[in-house]
């Protein structure tokens, strides 16, 4: 493929939470470098503003548009409104992102995360920049106010250098290497980063779009939690209203929270009386007081001088005030709940008398909500609705600044811009973030969603989500004869687990779980959500004492589940063996800097589409390290990655085939949207007339993920991919589409 290298500079202005923001009128292209295949020189071009003609030009015989971080670049594209980028997309363009392939080749490790071009660019040959640009960025001055001969040596090289190094340069150098290692690698390494590489054009175009948000609705939703919010903060105040001011209790602290919650001694200063060391008793401040000078019972007076005739006076030491210094005190709490009958984890902070404290953070406190506990219920309420306004809403943090997703709304078109991260996980799953457009809420937990609608008149919303996605590639990756079999007869897992801890057969499961005229089904319902929760606990890896704690469960039921699953389908565990097997026979030492430049090991796994994934180890317990097992890998993130990872690569194959729709039907003829990406699933923001189309289309898609397998990968997948498919006025009235 013939390849152009391509980097931009652009102005720096930062808003709702974008640094050099595309959306922003005040930033433009300042500089343009490029590089074509076979160019012996690299080109730039400088530009005044907005003008017309700022966009990158495309010649036909290129294929591939190479980029570090090429997403900035490309959305600036988008925002001037380059035909060029469309037609050349429309032609099968791809690009590649420098960035994102070296933290692919190197398994998505720490140190590769969102990793700059001088991170990297030395191990493969070029040289970092003597950065005189990022020392005047950083001080303020915007990239136009910069020299242009400086900008120019920074972005192709200096005349020294033949205009043939700086940025472009550097990304040459980095991608040739890239593509060396990806064919070396042999297999699917090479078709796996270009397949990914189509998933990185979709999440561009769906920052492009971004999300619509009805600012009435929200401020409407704002209202009402926040006297919600009060009602919580008033219940929750009563509950400490025998805690003396004077301890000082704060709910943000959470060593006093641990204390409250779990039980525990809260240590708090203030001044009081002591002893003095040397007498014993109660230390005073030194004292004196003019006492008359007596003589026989009668006053003595002065014969003479000055004073004659006057009574004289002396200085008595008298006991004076007691003294007061700032002292350490204790309130004791008994607390609600046994920290260790739910699993809680000790932190490294300590209580007022050196006990250890437990967790009270977001996973904590759902844990806790499962406990009925009058108090508990308050203060998940409270932290609940807190989260929610700081997060998704509208609120002020201590300095006074407005903070909360709502920040990152442009009033000019009410729409969020929000970041879809490719480079920032151990799995290659995706993140968001500015605001975290993958964390909202579900329906039944909040209205959030409310908010996300369509920016089309009388338009709607559709939603497309893989059904129990990791449990399927469980079945694509294990390749589970009971498994597959379950999966593609489409079971219902929540019931085959129910099943597993009642000791009854799928059948009655299924009929108690699901049959509302049953007359066990309110209680049967119950277990079905518990086993949901158990569900997708044990895809995280979690452990069984974390399991039962949050699915209400005990730990010897748990455990009774997991082998009863483990017996059921027991290629799933062989499965986790061979990765386990592959981690250890190809770590290798490297030296932790954050940790005192002591060796670990660091170990791998190739997944049958060409991800490599990547495991640290951490300390082993005491007891192991006694028996010279210093260091070990994490058996949750062992079983964790792989099936996580995979659906994620699944999500981000589909994207492109989707993205690759909606490029070739001009985005349905600019009636449909693609917004955004959580997870399993796909928002589509679309005109009515044109809904059932598009859901059709996309719906189609998701489900040939067999047929991609196959043509990308040579995978013959024995599992199908369900996807389900609804539609509605916003993000939160939703309801099922089918063709």
């Amino acid at each position: 493929m013939k390849y152009m290298i391509y980097d931009l500079e652009t102005e720096i202005h930062k808003s709702f939470k974008r640094t050099a923001n595309p959306f922003d009128e005040r930033n433009y292209i300042v500089a343009r470098g490029w590089k074509i295949e076979g160019d012996a020189q690299c080109s730039a071009t400088f530009h005044t503003g907005r003008d017309a003609d700022n966009y990158l030009h495309i010649p036909d015989d290129v294929d591939v548009l190479v980029g570090h971080n090429i997403k900035f670049d490309l959305l600036y594209e988008m925002v001037a409104n380059n035909s060029n980028m469309r037609d050349y997309l429309k032609r099968g363009g791809k690009v590649w992102c420098t960035q994102y392939a070296h933290y692919l080749l190197n398994g998505m490790s720490e140190a590769t995360h969102m990793n700059s071009m001088d991170q990297i660019v030395e191990s493969y040959g070029g040289r970092t920049k003597i950065d005189g640009m990022k020392e005047l960025w950083n001080a303020g001055v915007q990239t136009s106010e910069i020299d242009r001969d400086m900008v120019r040596d920074y972005l192709i090289g200096t005349e020294e250098e033949d205009r043939n190094s700086g940025d472009i340069g550097n990304t040459e150098l980095i991608y040739l290497g890239q593509m060396e290692h990806a064919l070396a690698d042999g297999g699917n390494v090479l078709a796996m980063i270009q397949t990914r590489m189509l998933g990185l054009l979709a999440t561009t175009d769906m920052e492009f779009n971004g999300i619509y948000v009805d600012t009435s609705v929200a401020r409407e939703e704002l209202a009402s939690l926040t006297v919600q919010q009060a009602a919580a903060n008033e219940a929750l105040q009563g509950w400490i209203k025998d805690i003396p001011e004077e301890v000082g209790f704060k709910w943000s602290s959470p060593v006093q929270k641990s204390c409250f919650i779990y039980g525990g001694t809260i240590r708090y200063e203030k001044q009081d009386t002591y002893l003095d060391e040397k007498t014993g008793e109660l230390a005073r401040k030194k004292a004196t007081e003019k006492q008359p000078v007596m003589k026989d019972g009668a006053p003595v007076y002065y014969l003479s001088g000055a004073k004659k005739g006057e009574q004289k006076y002396k200085n008595v030491s008298v006991q004076g005030e007691l003294k007061k210094k700032y002292q350490d005190f204790f309130w004791p709490c008994e607390g609600f709940v046994n920290p260790k009958d739910l699993g809680m984890t000790k932190g490294s902070l300590t209580d007022g008398r050196g006990n250890p404290v437990y967790s009270v953070d977001s996973d904590a406190m759902e844990i806790l909500a499962t406990q009925d506990i009058p108090f508990l219920n308050d203060m998940v309420r409270k932290v609940s609705l807190d989260k929610e306004i700081g997060t998704y809403y509208l609120t002020r943090d201590s300095s006074g600044n407005l903070k909360g997703m709502l920040t990152c709304v442009d009033p000019s078109d009410h729409i969020i811009h929000h970041s879809l991260n490719h480079t920032s996980t151990v799995t290659a799953r995706l993140s968001s973030s500015n605001p975290n457009a993958q964390n909202i809420p579900r329906g039944d937990k909040s209205r959030v969603k409310r908010m996300f609608s369509s920016r089309f008149e009388g338009g709607v919303m559709g939603e497309l989500d893989y059904s129990q996605l990791e449990v399927v590639v469980m079945g694509l990756l294990s390749n589970d004869k009971q498994l597959v079999t379950d999966l593609n007869n489409k079971v219902d897992f929540h019931c085959v687990r129910v099943a597993a801890r009642e000791g009854c057969t799928y059948e009655e499961a299924l009929r108690k779980c699901k049959d509302e005229h049953d007359p066990d089904y309110p209680v049967w319902n119950v277990y079905r959500t518990e086993c949901k929760i158990f569900s997708f606990q044990r895809a995280y890896g979690a452990a069984a004492a974390t399991i039962a704690a949050s699915a209400n469960m005990t730990v010897e039921m748990v455990e009774k589940m997991i082998k009863a699953e483990e017996a059921m389908y027991p290629a799933v565990g062989a499965y986790h063996r061979e990765v386990e097997a592959s981690i250890n026979a190809t770590a290798e030492p490297f030296r932790d800097p954050s940790r005192g430049y002591k060796v670990y090991r660091r170990g791998y796994y190739s997944a049958p589409t060409g991800t490599r994934y990547s495991w640290r180890s951490f300390d082993n317990p005491a007891f192991m390290v006694k028996r010279g097992i210093p260091d070990g890998f994490s058996l949750p993130a062992i079983q964790n990655y792989p099936t996580q990872g995979t659906g994620g690569e699944i999500m981000q194959m589909a994207l492109g085939a989707i993205h690759k729709l909606f490029v070739k039907t001009d985005n349905f003829n600019g009636r449909a949207l693609l917004v955004n990406t959580v997870h399993d699933c796909i928002w589509l923001d679309m005109q009515q007339d044109v809904a059932d189309e598009v859901m059709g289309k996309v719906l189609k898609i998701m489900q040939s993920v067999p047929l991609m397998l196959k043509y990308y990968y040579g995978i013959d997948s024995p599992v199908d991919f369900p996807a389900d498919a609804e539609i509605g006025d916003n993000m939160l009235e939703l309801n099922h589409w089918s063709a």
